[in-house]
C-alpha cells in the first residue's frame, strides 16, 4: 500500500507516524491493512504528516440536471 511504503521510506514506525498525524496506531494499522471505510480527514492528516497531499481531479464532466 502506498502509505506503508511512504512511511517505511521515511524511516517511521507506525507509532511515530500516528503521533505526527494525530491518529491512533490502531487506526493507522487498520488503514494500512485496507480497512474499507475510513475518516477522510484522518487520511489527509496522515499523508500530510509525510509531506504528501491530494488533488481533486474531475474524471469526466458530469451533466447538470438543467442540461438533461
Amino acid at each position: 500500500m502506498i502509505l506503508r511504503n511512504m512511511r517505511e521510506d521515511a524511516g517511521l514506525s507506525q507509532a511515530a507516524l500516528a503521533a505526527l498525524a494525530g491518529v491512533s496506531r490502531r487506526w493507522l494499522l487498520d488503514f494500512e491493512n485496507g480497512k474499507p471505510s475510513v475518516d477522510m480527514s484522518k487520511v489527509m492528516d496522515t499523508f500530510a504528516a509525510l509531506g504528501a497531499g491530494f488533488d481533486v481531479v474531475e474524471k469526466s464532466p458530469r451533466r447538470r440536471q438543467s442540461e438533461s
